[in-house]
């Protein structure tokens, strides 16, 4: 017997928001485990089988409907097809503007330097080159 070829499916662990599909619903921050165009694995609390929701990733809005539920895990059937690319590529939902790293070496606080090990320059702090300070 021939099944249908199974869309390609991208592992990933990245956060989203999951609504259910009404207006005023109160959204829950989820993770995706693997997405294809077709439907996604959710990892957080099910809100049932056959409900509507709308799983959101930065501009990309996921309509659909949850069809399988186990453990911590639930499968969801979106309505029409998803960019995949488009939801790899957009911001979490609790990403802060940008890294905390980032932040510290920006930031002009001494404290955050860390010294250097031996035998490397003391300009070096999280891959990166800076500057000597004067």
């Amino acid at each position: 017997m021939d099944y249908p070829q199974r869309a390609k499916r991208a592992n990933v662990f990245m956060d989203a928001h999951l609504n259910l599909g009404e207006p005023l619903s109160a959204a829950q921050v989820v993770r995706i485990r693997d997405i294809s165009e077709g439907g996604a694995r959710i990892q957080g609390r099910s809100p049932g089988i056959g409900a509507r929701i709308v799983v959101t990733r930065g501009e990309t809005a996921m309509p659909g409907r949850v069809v399988w539920t186990a453990d911590r895990h639930f499968g969801v059937a979106f309505d029409e097809p998803v960019d995949v690319d488009a939801v790899l590529k957009a911001a979490s939902p609790k990403s802060p503007a940008k890294p905390v790293y980032a932040a510290a070496l920006t930031s002009g606080l001494a404290h955050f330097q860390r010294a250097a090990p031996r035998g490397r320059p003391a300009s070096a702090t999280f891959g990166l080159r800076l500057a000597p300070t004067p």
